[in-house]
């Protein structure tokens, strides 16, 4: 299984994040279905989060190059 097939990108994940605001913002969509959309965007906004925590790490821990 490669890397996308199991986990999403960063830009994948704000793609579908953006898709979910603008169903959740129809009034034709059903009352189950913005539930689920509601639970889902959650989790994305979680994965979205700690992958910029980790960046955040990641650049922080990169050796400055001395001058």
């Amino acid at each position: 299984m490669t890397k996308k097939e199991s986990e999403p990108t960063y830009e994948e994940m704000i793609a579908e994040l953006r898709e979910i605001a603008k169903k959740l913002d129809d009034p034709n969509t059903p009352i189950e279905e913005a539930v689920n959309l509601h639970q889902r965007g959650m989790a994305l906004i979680q994965k979205c989060e700690t992958f910029l925590q980790k960046a955040e790490l990641t650049i922080t821990e990169v050796p400055q190059p001395s001058e």
